[in-house]
C-alpha cells in the first residue's frame, strides 16, 4: 500500500513539474492569437482555477489507475487460465499498478475534458481565453496528438505486461517473461527458496541465477511451494 501511495505521489509531482514545461513548448509551437490578453489579476485567478483542475485530474487518474490495475490482474488470470497445468501464477494488482497508473494518467484526460465546463462553471469562457493566451490557438490539436502518443505507448506497455506468467507442474517450472520468451526449469534446477516474511511471498532462485519474486504473482499456495521444495530437495529458507 505504501509503494502504491508513493507511486501516486510521484506521478502527481511529475505532472506538476511537466505542466509548465509542456505549456512553454506549446506556446512556442502555437503562438497566441490576437485577442485581448487577460489582466494580471484575471491571470492569477485562472492559475488558481487551473490548480483545481490539476487536482481533479489527479483524482480521476487515481480512480482509473486503481480500476485498471485490478481489471488487468483479473484479465491476465483469465487469459492464462489452463486446466493442463497444476498451478498457474499471473501478475497481481501490485505488479500491474505501474502499467495501470500509466493508462490511468492518460485516460484521466477524458473525464477532465468532459467535466471542465461543470467544474469551472461561469469561468469556463475566461479559462478558454486564458489557455489561448498561454498555449496558443492550436493547443487542443497538439494535446490530441500527445494524447494519442501516450495512449499508444500505454497499450504497448500493457501488451508486454500481460505476457508474464508462470506455470508449475509435477516436473518443471515454466516462466514466460514480458517478451514472451519461455524458460523451462526442472525442479532440480531450483537453487534456493526464500520465504520473504509475508504469506504467499517467496524469492526463488534457479541455477542460472534467474530469480522469481512471487510477491508480484498470484495465487501462491502452500501446496505449490511444498511441491517445489520436495521435488528440488531444497528446504524453504526463513
Amino acid at each position: 500500500m505504501i509503494d502504491i501511495l508513493k507511486s501516486l505521489l510521484l506521478s502527481f509531482v511529475a505532472v506538476a513539474i511537466m505542466l509548465p514545461v509542456l505549456r512553454y513548448a506549446l506556446r512556442q509551437l502555437s503562438p497566441a492569437g490576437q485577442q485581448a490578453p487577460l489582466s494580471e489579476g484575471e491571470a492569477r485567478y485562472m492559475q488558481k482555477k487551473e490548480w483545481q483542475l490539476t487536482i481533479a485530474y489527479f483524482v480521476f487518474a487515481t480512480v482509473l489507475s486503481v480500476f485498471f490495475s485490478g481489471a488487468l490482474a483479473m484479465l491476465s488470470s483469465i487469459l492464462h487460465m489452463s486446466s493442463e497445468q497444476m498451478f498457474v501464477m499471473t501478475p497481481n494488482f501490485k505488479a500491474f499498478f505501474a502499467p495501470g497508473l500509466l493508462l490511468g494518467l492518460t485516460l484521466a484526460l477524458l473525464p477532465l475534458r468532459l467535466s471542465q465546463s461543470t467544474l469551472l462553471n461561469q469561468d469556463y469562457d475566461m479559462y478558454k481565453q486564458y489557455l489561448h493566451q498561454q498555449e496558443g490557438l492550436h493547443s487542443t490539436r497538439l494535446y490530441s496528438i500527445l494524447f494519442g502518443i501516450m495512449l499508444a505507448f500505454s497499450l504497448v506497455v500493457l501488451w508486454f505486461a500481460m505476457r508474464w506468467h508462470v506455470n508449475v507442474d509435477e516436473n518443471q517450472v515454466q516462466v514466460t517473461n514480458l517478451l514472451n520468451q519461455e524458460r523451462t526449469y526442472p525442479h532440480s534446477a531450483i537453487e534456493s527458496i526464500h520465504y520473504m516474511g509475508v504469506e504467499g511471498e517467496y524469492f526463488i532462485t534457479f541455477e542460472d541465477q534467474t530469480t522469481l519474486n512471487t510477491s508480484y504473482l498470484k495465487p501462491i499456495s502452500l501446496d505449490m511451494i511444498a511441491l517445489m521444495s520436495d521435488r528440488s530437495g531444497k528446504r524453504v529458507i526463513r
